[in-house]
């Protein structure tokens, strides 16, 4: 045991002086010693009473300090917290609380589907390495005296394509859905999803080509058809082929447009998503009642009801239950909607 160093002040004497000792409170009982400086080993941890008393001729005075006796033994007091799901993109510090004689070794032991360990208090961890799979991670904590291991953490290391779009976030697996369904490749080389931006009209276009026709599918030269879409336009060979597909008869007539700068709202998904799962010449069954409280009596209106009744859509909000067809569609609900529409399959 290490003993805090205890100061004891020598005043002047008349006569010849015997000082002692005693020290209190170890495990065995008490101790003595006539040295000036004596050294003394505890065999417990805690705080302890070290009494001076020195004598002469004259009479005795006593001082008494209390000793804190720390245990040189490797301690883990706390541990941060780590998420029990982080995906391949992100990195954390790990880090403890610990006690115990100098020097400590701390190793961070991560095992299961494969091997890591990583050195050092603070210590940052990248999920890349070991890479997904699911693990336990231990905290080793090491110095001469001995050895302590915390308790196994689980944690789970999910694929985690896009640098803006985590597990923790509520569209992740939907958005993982749709990037290994080859309809998506992001908003951006990092590569990023943008999940919060409202999606176009040119967006909806293009994601429900793919999602029909899968992910290889190249459609054909654009003609121009609409006059608000030019032949130069990345989004017109999308768009003309949605128009053929029988999806879209466009935003307005004389002349025929598409709008595809557009923002599409919640109600307008409705006739985009069952056309595209049921063919461009469906319509919904007649209405019987409203299922929303925000949604108006409308063309709308058994689109929204369809879309509940085969479970693409729980709506956007509970108590009461509300659709908010007025709301646009953000990229991340996009993906939510064609993942259910087209049943894709989820991590």
């Amino acid at each position: 045991m290490t003993l805090k160093q205890v100061g004891f002040l020598r005043v002047g004497c008349l006569a010849p002086f015997v000082g002692l000792f005693l020290l209190a409170g170890d495990l065995h009982g008490q101790a003595s010693s006539t040295a000036q400086s004596p050294t003394i080993a505890f065999s417990t941890p805690g705080t302890k009473q070290v009494t001076l008393k020195v004598c002469n001729t004259v009479g005795c005075n006593t001082v008494t300090r209390s000793v804190v006796v720390l245990d040189p033994r490797p301690q883990i007091l706390g541990m941060a917290g780590v998420p029990a799901v982080v995906g391949t993109r992100q990195s954390f510090t790990l880090s403890a609380q610990t006690a115990g004689r100098p020097a400590l070794t701390h190793r961070w032991i991560f095992s299961g589907t494969a091997g890591l360990t990583l050195t050092g208090n603070p210590a940052t961890w990248s999920a890349q390495a070991p890479g997904i799979g699911t693990y336990q991670l231990q905290l080793q904590v090491q110095n001469t005296d001995g050895s302590v291991l915390s308790a196994a953490v689980p944690v789970q290391v999910v694929r985690m394509t896009f640098g803006d779009v985590p597990p923790s976030f509520w569209g992740w697996r939907y958005i993982e859905a749709l990037f290994t369904a080859g309809i998506t490749k992001g908003c951006d080389s990092s590569p990023n999803f943008c999940p919060d931006v409202q999606a176009t009209r040119a967006e909806i276009a293009a994601s429900l080509v793919r999602a029909m026709h899968g992910p290889a599918f190249v459609p054909p030269p654009a003609v121009g058809i609409f006059a608000d879409v030019p032949l130069s336009s990345w989004s017109a060979p999308w768009i003309e082929q949605l128009y053929a597909d029988g999806i879209t008869k466009g935003c307005s007539t004389s002349p025929l447009s598409f709008c595809p700068n557009a923002l599409v709202t919640r109600a307008e998904m409705g006739p985009f998503l069952l056309r595209a799962r049921h063919g461009g010449g469906y319509q919904p069954p007649a209405l019987v009642s409203l299922t929303f409280t925000d949604e108006p009596n409308d063309f709308f209106a058994p689109w929204i009801e369809q879309l509940y009744a085969e479970g693409v859509t729980n709506g956007c909000a509970l108590s009461p239950l509300r659709f908010c067809p007025s709301s646009p569609v953000t990229r991340a609900e996009m993906a939510g909607f064609l993942t259910k529409t087209f049943n894709l399959p989820l991590p």
